[in-house]
């Protein structure tokens, strides 16, 4: 059990199932993520939706910085969660841990964002 405040982490996969560069969407408790591998090799986890109108960023293209949705190219920094075109949308970013040679996520509390259409 996890400490008062503490984010409880679910393990995901293992580490070498994402090389840099890529993207893969998991249910991680119930919740749909996509984690993406970036350039630097550290690993994030983002909603699993474009905010504009619910598109599946699985289904965009990631160049190792840049998630762009398929549907509308909306554009987003994968470091921060902001989009820079349009640039007033963020995604949800999910706490991301590297152990043990797996990927553990964290999705308590945390919600996905919607923005304009």
């Amino acid at each position: 059990m996890s400490e008062e405040g503490s984010p409880q982490f679910h393990e995901v996969c293992a580490a070498d199932e994402i090389w840099a560069g890529e993207m893969k969407e998991f249910t991680v408790a119930g919740t749909p993520v996509v984690l993406l591998r970036i350039d630097d090799e550290s690993v994030r986890a983002v909603q699993h939706i474009c905010p504009h109108q619910d598109h599946p960023l699985r289904e965009g293209d990631f160049d190792g910085c840049t998630l762009i949705c398929g549907a509308h190219l909306w554009e987003f920094d994968v470091s921060t969660g902001r989009s820079i075109n349009p640039d007033d949308a963020k995604l949800a970013m999910y706490p991301v841990e590297e152990r043990d040679g797996s990927i553990y996520v964290a999705i308590d509390g945390i919600k996905t964002f919607h923005s304009h259409a």
